[in-house]
């Protein structure tokens, strides 16, 4: 498993390959109903969102009403000692009649249950290392990027074995995805003109958009990336003049600007 993963992160593209198999891995292992892919910014902000059989739809509506109150949200685990947390731990069911996240966005959705794998970047350097600024965790690193697994109904919550099978293959996960993570550069969550911090960009940016900007800071031409995303290149282009007219840029290197750099 470990070695299909290596090799996807070495092929051409790096790092979505490399994904893939990542969640093949878990599908197979841990079985959820849906998985996320996030990054975890220095500010313990989570961006460069990836979906697996998630809706966009619920997708948005995390992000503009319920990501702050998520008692799973990068910010509260950033000094948790575990890579493997689950919502039991975090949000009791004791506690969960009381809960605006349960009671308005999980329970509706038919979401039973939520596990984040975390992935810790231990190179010299990096923030949360030693040397490095930012808030230490587990052997004195902070998650750079983590999955959120999710059980929805009728599926049942995970079990033990579950979670016994995602802290045995988290290790497998984080050597092999990290080294990865370490070529890209994550989406900024507020986009910048200048000096100026603008609002999250996040909510703005459909997640196919999201897709297409990092293919866009990749190199891809709009015949590559309609390729890879199995879109029409007037497809393409559509999104790409909806994203600047968003963004307020009128050029591919101006977006990568704004959100990237």
């Amino acid at each position: 498993m470990l070695n299909t993963i290596r090799d996807a992160a070495a092929s051409q593209g790096a790092f979505m390959p490399a994904l893939g198999a990542a969640v093949s891995a878990l599908a197979q292992l841990v079985r959820p109903s849906a998985t996320v892919f996030y990054w975890v910014g220095a500010d313990n902000e989570p961006s460069g969102f990836e979906l697996f059989g998630m809706t966009e739809m619920m997708h948005r509506t995390y992000l503009q009403r319920y990501c702050t109150l998520d008692p799973m949200h990068p910010s509260r685990f950033s000094t948790q000692t575990g890579n493997v947390l689950t919502l039991a731990g975090e949000l009791p069911e004791t506690v969960r009649g009381a809960s605006v996240y349960w009671q308005r966005f999980l329970n509706p959705h038919q979401v039973v249950d939520v596990m984040e794998v975390l992935l810790r970047d231990s190179a010299p350097g990096a923030p949360g290392t030693p040397g490095a600024h930012g808030t230490q965790g587990a052997q004195g690193t902070r998650p750079a990027a983590a999955f959120s697994l999710l059980r929805m109904a009728p599926a049942e919550a995970f079990s033990a074995d579950d979670q016994h099978h995602a802290r045995a293959v988290q290790p497998l996960l984080e050597a092999a995805l990290v080294p990865a993570l370490r070529e890209q550069r994550a989406m900024r969550t507020h986009a910048r003109h200048g000096t100026e911090v603008e609002n999250d960009i996040r909510p703005n940016l459909t997640h196919r958009e999201q897709q297409i900007a990092r293919l866009v800071r990749n190199g891809l031409s709009n015949k590559e990336i309609a390729r890879d995303l199995a879109l029409a290149q007037p497809t393409v282009k559509t999104h790409l003049l909806r994203m600047f007219r968003k963004l307020g840029v009128s050029s591919r290197t101006e977006m990568i600007g704004a959100l990237f750099l």
